[in-house]
């Protein structure tokens, strides 16, 4: 990183689980991010990122679902409630909370992607929000709403807004014919395993 001139704060690494802890130091000095991808790691059993030894350097720690080819679900709230426990894995309980994840999963993303309109909720900043329904019986008698989102497991989204506009409503992509997608999805896999076989 250091010879092609990417030892910056506008680095950002995804992964980040064999780093020494001169490395880790390195990194921190230089605010190169670490987009943390626990399932995808848990998946490929290719080990664990030092989230908070990273963040204790001064590196920006963020949250990533990485891709299909190790981690199908692509959903933010599911990698960090993987993040919280992979990492408490690696810490212990009293180190990682739900606040630290959520905290990755939002500015320490943004901050890996040197954005700073992004990431909290504030004056000035784009107007970007995911809102969950916490009605269902997994997170009944939760007592803080934030825990539960992350303890207990929200799925999926009931709204989104991108921007100041609303992209998913009712737990729906507005605009998505989802069967027609799934239908050609369908096709697809098939044409993949017919040229295999």
């Amino acid at each position: 990183l250091e010879q092609v001139g990417w030892l910056t704060d506008r680095t950002w690494l995804a992964h980040g689980i064999h780093f020494t802890p001169a490395e880790i130091s390195r990194l921190g000095n230089a605010g190169v991010g670490i987009a943390h991808c626990p399932g995808s790691n848990m998946v490929l059993a290719s080990g664990l990122c030092p989230a908070i030894d990273l963040e204790r350097a001064e590196a920006p720690v963020g949250i990533g679902v990485d891709g299909s080819a190790s981690e199908d679900a692509s959903n933010l709230i599911q990698e960090a409630r993987q993040a919280l426990q992979i990492q408490r894995l690696r810490y212990g309980a009293a180190a990682v909370s739900h606040l630290d994840v959520l905290r990755w999963a939002t500015a320490g993303s943004a901050r890996c992607l040197g954005r700073d309109d992004i990431g909290t909720i504030a004056v000035g900043k784009q107007a970007d929000l995911a809102m969950f329904r916490l009605d269902e019986p997994r997170f009944s008698g939760a007592g803080d709403p934030l825990a539960a989102l992350i303890l207990c497991g929200a799925h999926r989204a009931d709204r989104v807004m991108v921007g100041g506009h609303w992209r998913v409503v009712d737990g729906v992509i507005a605009g998505l014919d989802i069967g027609a997608l799934m239908a050609r999805h369908r096709d697809a896999a098939r044409a993949l395993v017919s040229k295999a076989g």
